[in-house]
C-alpha cells in the first residue's frame, strides 16, 4: 500500500514575501548615509551654509533631480491618466529654481521668468489642477492602494521622501515662529537641515520614479489596465 503524498509547503519567493524593500542592503545603506549626512550638518552648520544657500549645490541637486524625475516619468508613464506624475515633478522643480539668482539678461532668467508668468495665468492653473487632481484620483489613489497591499518598494521610498518634505516644512515653520528666541547658530542649523531634507525629498522622488512597479511581473501595466477599466 503506497503511503499518501503529503502536501508540500509553497516556497516563499520574493514575490510572496515583500517587505517594501526594507530588507535590501542598498536601502539600508541609503538610509544610513542620509542619517550620517544630517548628523554631520547638525555638528557643522556654519560650514554647511556654503552648500545650502539659495542657488547653491543642495538646491541645484534638488531641481536637477526633480527635472530628471519629471522627464523620466513623462517618457516611462505615458497616457493622460499618468501625465500628472511627470507634471507634478516638473512643477516642483520650477519652485526650486529662482529666477532672481540669475542676471536679468541671461537665458536662465528669461526661461524661469517666462515660466513664472505663464503659471500665474488663471487658465493655465485650472488646466494643471484638473490634470493633476484628475490623474491622482483616477490613477494615483487606486494604484497606491494596490502598491500598499503588494508592498511594492517604490511606495516606501515615496513615503520617506514625503516625510522629508513634511519635516522640512515643519522646521521652516518652527524657525520662523521662534526666530526671536533662537540663537543665530540654531537658526542656521534649522535652515541647513531644511534645505538638506528638501534635497532628500527630490532624490527620493527620483528614486521612486526610477523603481516603479517590478517589471518581472508587469504589475505596472496590469494595474494601469485595471484603473482604466474601473
Amino acid at each position: 500500500m503506497t503511503p499518501e503524498k503529503q502536501s508540500q509547503p509553497i516556497p516563499v519567493t520574493t514575490d510572496t514575501k515583500r517587505s517594501f524593500g526594507l530588507d535590501q542592503p542598498l536601502f539600508r545603506a541609503a538610509i544610513g548615509v542620509a542619517l550620517l549626512i544630517l548628523v554631520v550638518l547638525c555638528i557643522w552648520p556654519v560650514q554647511a551654509m556654503s552648500l545650502s544657500h539659495e542657488g547653491g549645490p543642495f538646491e541645484s541637486i534638488s531641481a536637477a533631480a526633480l527635472v530628471l524625475a519629471g522627464g523620466i516619468a513623462l517618457f516611462r508613464y505615458r497616457g493622460i491618466s499618468r501625465l500628472y506624475i511627470g507634471l507634478v515633478c516638473l512643477l516642483l522643480a520650477e519652485r526650486e529654481l529662482a529666477a532672481d539668482i540669475y542676471a536679468v539678461d541671461s537665458l536662465p532668467y528669461g526661461i524661469l521668468n517666462g515660466l513664472d508668468t505663464l503659471l500665474d495665468m488663471n487658465a493655465v492653473r485650472v488646466i494643471l489642477a484638473v490634470l493633476a487632481l484628475g490623474g491622482l484620483l483616477w490613477h494615483g489613489v487606486p494604484n497606491g492602494w494596490r502598491a500598499f497591499k503588494q508592498r511594492v518598494p517604490f511606495l516606501m521610498v515615496f513615503f520617506l521622501a514625503g516625510m522629508c518634505a513634511v519635516v522640512a516644512q515643519g522646521l521652516e515653520e518652527v524657525s520662523g515662529a521662534l526666530k526671536d528666541d533662537l540663537s543665530d547658530q540654531m537658526i542656521m542649523r534649522l535652515f541647513v537641515l531644511e534645505e538638506t531634507l528638501e534635497m532628500f525629498f527630490s532624490i527620493g522622488i527620483l528614486a521612486s520614479v526610477l523603481i516603479g512597479w517590478p517589471k518581472a511581473t508587469t504589475e505596472e501595466n496590469l494595474n494601469d489596465q485595471q484603473s482604466d477599466q474601473s
